[in-house]
């Protein structure tokens, strides 16, 4: 399995820049609001459309999080192994929130 970098500093600069501020100032709502955006993007690829599968999740992660810069090496397996608390083979949004704080972690 391949490595996937959690790089903060990219991870859904697309929705960043959306805001169009001179300095980003963001409201906890607004993190929350772009991390569901994210969520959604991915999830519901399958018959399960309020979570991500394990290819929805690499896909996820390959679009979403940079090599460049990062810390944290996990493979896929691992991540899903962190995140899926219940063990059913999908990470619902609660799930998700793991990975961000995970990701925050290396703030």
């Amino acid at each position: 399995s391949p490595a996937y970098f959690l790089n903060t500093t990219s991870f859904s600069h697309s929705y960043l820049s959306r805001l169009h501020c001179p300095t980003l100032t963001m409201s906890l709502a607004d993190a929350a609001r772009i991390v569901g955006e994210v969520f959604k993007k991915y999830a519901g690829e399958d018959q399960h459309k309020n979570s991500l599968s394990p290819d929805e999740l690499k896909k996820l992660l390959q679009a979403e999080c940079s090599k460049k810069g990062s810390t944290c090496t996990l493979t896929l397996d691992e991540v899903m192994k962190r995140l899926d608390n219940n063990k059913d083979g999908q990470i619902t949004i609660v799930e998700f929130g793991t990975l961000i704080g995970m990701m925050a972690k290396q703030l």
